[in-house]
């Protein structure tokens, strides 16, 4: 997806939706922050592997990761 397809479906959201992005095992996080990142195709092919990996070389594409976390602390 690029910026103007993410623009155009979130125009069609109300103002006050949550965003967020799933947490490490189960769940949702609050984005925190959008990290600008290069990305270059796998070569993995597993499902559980994501299509893109970091790259820094001249075939690496610019993107933008939206980051979020758990920030809780856990109680001991």
């Amino acid at each position: 997806m690029t910026a103007d397809e993410l623009i155009e479906q979130l125009k069609h959201l109300p103002p006050h939706t949550k965003i967020v992005v799933r947490g490490y095992e189960e769940g949702y996080n609050d984005i925190l922050r959008l990290e600008s990142i290069k990305i270059v195709h796998s070569e993995k092919n597993e499902w559980c592997h994501g299509e893109y990996i970091g790259g820094n070389n001249t075939d690496a594409m610019p993107a933008v990761e939206l980051f979020g976390e758990n920030t809780k602390q856990l109680q001991g």
